[in-house]
């Protein structure tokens, strides 16, 4: 049978981030995708300046009873961006209402990139997180949202002593499986580890020249897609960091594409004939 997921995040209408990356990748591959937006965004935050904001924290819950009253269910739930704190427990009742007895809950703690938090998010929101992650099968933070979820000093260059400490707070947590983003062993190495409380799977690659607002999007979206397709792990995470790799390098040259990655350009050449 076909997988459905609902993934709960922003619309960014402009930027090639949250549900606009999210919707085509994962209808790409085979999985029906229904959203629910925690806000509408003009642009995404980053480089853009006056963007608009329509918080949707209203709007949430008659969405979510009319799916429950019409009996729709989901293999899984996978939530980003969320606009407003009230609306983490509008997602403890959608996961309560919607999602199937077997399925997973999917959390990527999008909240905080180079050590900061998002413009407009404050404790509050990592508060909320942390109640989303405690109850997760997955969760997708990087290494800052690590961090801020569990206390823990941010390091632009992690050791392993760091990522093993980090990993073990963020199991302790309560999340099952554990894929970290942007790991950094040097200035010249980037990659990603899964950990789920026994075996850890690490893939590093070389640090590309340049970074984009929308990859960890981009990223989430693949993983979650090659885990609902039950693709070994190793081969998940190696598959979507040479899929980052790919769409970066293909928008070095364009100056004028400076808000986001080209990964439509890489989701068509693996769409197979």
């Amino acid at each position: 049978m076909d997988k459905k997921i609902l993934t709960i995040q922003d619309i960014s209408c402009y930027g090639n981030c949250s549900t606009t990356v999210a919707l085509p990748i994962l209808a790409r591959y085979g999985i029906e995708t229904a959203i629910l937006p925690s806000a509408i965004l003009s642009t995404h935050t980053a480089g853009f300046k006056d963007f608009t904001f329509l918080d949707l924290t209203d709007e949430m819950p008659k969405i979510i009873d009319h799916w429950y009253h019409e009996g729709i269910k989901f293999d899984a739930i996978y939530t980003g961006y969320i606009g407003n704190p009230k609306q983490f427990n509008i997602i403890l009742d959608a996961k309560e209402k919607l999602l199937k007895e077997d399925g997973l809950f999917i959390v990527d703690p999008a909240m905080a990139d180079n050590g900061k938090l998002y413009p407009g998010f404050d404790e509050s929101t990592i508060l909320g997180m942390r109640d989303l992650v405690s109850i997760a099968d997955y969760i997708l933070p990087n290494i800052t949202e690590a961090c801020f979820l569990t206390n823990t000093d941010y390091e632009e260059i992690q050791d392993d002593n760091y990522i093993n400490n980090l990993l073990a707070s963020l199991y302790q947590l309560g999340a099952k499986n554990i894929i970290l983003t942007s790991v950094a062993d040097d200035e010249d190495s980037l990659g990603v580890i899964a950990y789920d409380g026994l075996t850890k799977t690490t893939i590093m690659k070389q640090r590309e020249e340049k970074s984009y607002h929308g990859t960890g999007d981009i990223f989430s979206s693949l993983v979650i897609a090659n885990i609902l397709n039950d693709m070994p792990i190793k081969e998940n995470l190696d598959m979507a960091t040479e899929f980052i790799i790919d769409s970066i390098d293909v928008t070095l040259d364009d100056p004028s594409h400076e808000y986001a990655p080209k990964y439509e350009q890489i989701l068509k050449k693996n769409i197979k004939k």
